[in-house]
């Protein structure tokens, strides 16, 4: 595993929150600037997609540094990892695969990262609110 692989392990995780800040952009931009479209009932769902992908994106970012194989987290995290660590880890790499289906399926993975994305989306539109004067 190089640091090249990490970087673009890193890519992933990133654009996702690149892209949950261009949402909350648009969306306190819309607010600011053409408060009558959010009164609409058409505005208002599209008002509503918008700040979904947002939060979206927030989770799938946070999702993907979990760090167990398949997920990024894995490839980023395994830099700064000593020799012995990331032997032991490639020894029990199937065990952590059937650990992430577990988390998956059983949801935990959602009610473990769950208030990382509640904290994050809350700071993200804390900030949109404040840039916009809202």
């Amino acid at each position: 595993m190089s640091a090249g692989e990490a970087i673009v392990s890193v890519a992933g995780p990133v654009m996702n929150f690149i892209l949950a800040i261009v949402f909350t952009i648009i969306y306190f931009a819309i607010v600011k600037f053409i408060p009558s479209f959010t009164v609409s009932q058409i505005g208002f769902y599209i008002m509503l997609m918008i700040q979904s992908a947002a939060i979206v994106n927030i989770g799938l970012g946070v999702f993907n540094l979990i760090p167990l194989p398949p997920l990024d987290g894995s490839k980023i995290f395994r830099n700064f990892m000593s020799y012995n660590v990331k032997t032991w880890l490639d020894k029990y790499q199937n065990y952590f695969y059937i650990a992430f289906l577990i988390l998956w399926i059983t949801g935990l993975a959602g009610t473990l990262i769950s208030p990382i994305i509640s904290w994050i989306t809350t700071g993200l539109f804390n900030i949109g609110e404040m840039i916009f004067g809202l």
